[in-house]
């Protein structure tokens, strides 16, 4: 069966989405009300939710439909919602998903505080849920996306950082979540068989996604995205484009991009010029192009998993993932 867009998923589970976002306001139950406020205030910008989307359509895939699925989808938003406030300070951004940022509206010692709390909160929820299998999956998940945050800000700034560098800070700050996401289905399920196949999945959607979203700073649309392009250049951070840019041009382009990469302070024409080396050397195509071996993986893992309409949808959110526009 084909899926038309991401609509006719969001119809298909729709009473699970809205399960889980009962859940996710029901449990901002700080008796200090800025924490309630600024938690609800970033879990209300109009994020995808695709690490939700992703639990409910990996357990039903396995044919589990329970209720204690939602409370362990506001788990794992918590935990991405607690690392979108710490990155954000640590970025210094002044925007999330089109809107103020919590640290800009709210001031960085607050927010961070505030992160704190919904991880507090998470793992509050996990320990009532009693799972020992799912604690472990999503504290190592949290783990390990504090030592990407780390390593990301380690290799800060590097010019010539390697693929393989870029690839464990991708997998660590957003692959491993979405691994979590698939991997807790087959433990909710108890369809061990399929956990080594559904954590791979996982991790695989969630490095298109992260390599797109690294394309979309560089050239996507601003309208779509609601972030402004060029952050990833002035914040120092070599991404697939700029390591494929470095690896493509010639001598003279090379210098003029590094220039560029090192200066203190870079300003638009210094994003256009970059820009136009991406066009010059087609790094758009030669990015997707690296994306599908993973869209290939993705797509020979779910030809293990059960044949039926979430398979089927978790098959679009794969291309959604490495084509989106925002």
């Amino acid at each position: 069966m084909s899926i038309a867009d991401i609509d006719y998923i969001l119809n298909l589970i729709k009473d699970d989405l809205a399960n889980i976002e009962t859940e996710l306001y029901r449990y901002l139950d700080s008796e200090v009300d800025m924490a309630n406020e600024v938690a609800s205030y970033t879990l209300k910008s109009g994020g995808k939710r695709l690490r939700p989307i992703l639990l409910v359509l990996s357990t039903h895939l396995l044919d589990y439909h329970s209720n204690r699925l939602y409370k362990i989808a506001s788990v794992i938003e918590y935990i991405h919602t607690a690392t979108l406030l710490h990155d954000d300070i640590i970025d210094g951004a002044k925007y999330r998903r089109g809107q103020i940022s919590a640290n800009k509206k709210f001031g960085n010692d607050i927010v961070v505080l505030c992160g704190d709390f919904l991880y507090s909160r998470a793992f509050i929820n996990l320990v009532e849920d009693g799972n020992s299998e799912i604690q472990m999956i999503l504290a190592n998940a949290a783990k390990t996306m504090s030592e990407g945050e780390i390593y990301q800000l380690i290799k800060t700034a590097e010019f010539n950082i390697t693929i393989e560098n870029y690839l464990k800070i991708i997998h660590s700050k957003t692959a491993i979540l979405m691994s979590a996401c698939c991997e807790i289905a087959a433990v909710l399920s108890n369809k061990f068989d399929m956990r080594s196949n559904l954590k791979k999945l996982g991790e695989y959607i969630g490095i298109i996604f992260q390599v797109n979203d690294d394309i979309l700073d560089y050239l996507g649309n601003k309208n779509k995205t609601g972030k402004k392009l060029g952050t990833d250049l002035k914040e120092g951070k070599m991404t697939l484009p700029l390591i494929l840019l470095r690896e493509s041009s010639n001598e003279k382009d090379l210098q003029i991009f590094k220039n560029i990469f090192f200066k203190n302070n870079i300003n638009k024409n210094d994003f256009n010029v970059i820009l136009e080396l991406l066009m010059k050397y087609k790094i758009k195509e030669k990015a997707y192009n690296f994306l599908s071996d993973y869209k290939l993986q993705c797509n020979n893992l779910l030809k293990e998993l059960p044949k039926n309409i979430y398979n089927d949808c978790l098959k679009y959110i794969v291309y959604y993932a490495g084509n989106r526009e925002n």
